[in-house]
């Protein structure tokens, strides 16, 4: 019985081992890009701080989001306040990095992505000082509009990130608070 099944197994054996085990490589490794030139790698360090000022607007839209849930006034006029607070310190993160972000660094179809993301971020600090002195006497409207320009930015962004090779990031806004 044994035999039977060992000489089974090297029935089926013999195929695989003819078969070309060579690898074939159909295409070449794909090109590494240039090193970005200074104008680029200065509209990156003005977009890496944006995201710290983005990153302050979404922690405060997402308590706003989680105290509307939970109808508890006090808890809502707090998030409502502290979002005024992450309002301003966005502004300055933003207002810093902004400047920094011409997008005249990259040519063609990079420069429309990277003109399109610089008003994305505008319009997000187009609105900040409204956010600022509001936020605290009705913060569900006022984060309501914040969440918006933030989905448009992050388009914006992903877009921007594809087309300079980097892989898009998992989109952080979804939160079980905005579905």
């Amino acid at each position: 019985m044994l035999a039977t099944v060992m000489i089974a197994l090297a029935a089926a054996a013999a195929p695989l081992a003819a078969q070309d085990t060579t690898v074939r490589v159909d295409s070449a490794p794909p090109p590494v890009p240039p090193p970005p030139t200074p104008e680029q790698a200065r509209y990156m360090q003005g977009l890496r701080t944006v995201a710290r000022g983005v990153a302050q607007l979404k922690d405060g839209v997402d308590r706003v989001a989680r105290t509307q849930q939970a109808h508890d006034t006090a808890r809502q006029r707090q998030a409502g306040r502290r979002l005024g607070g992450l309002c301003t310190t966005a502004r300055s993160f933003i207002s810093s990095g902004r400047p920094r972000m011409q997008p005249t660094a990259y040519d063609d179809s990079l420069r429309i992505m990277a003109r399109l993301l610089v008003v994305r971020i505008d319009s997000l600090l187009k609105s900040l000082p409204t956010c600022e002195t509001t936020a605290g006497k009705t913060p569900a409207p006022i984060a309501a509009d914040l969440l918006s320009r933030l989905r448009a930015y992050e388009l914006a962004l992903a877009n921007f990130r594809v087309g300079i090779g980097l892989r898009p990031r998992a989109d952080s806004i979804q939160t079980p608070s905005r579905q």
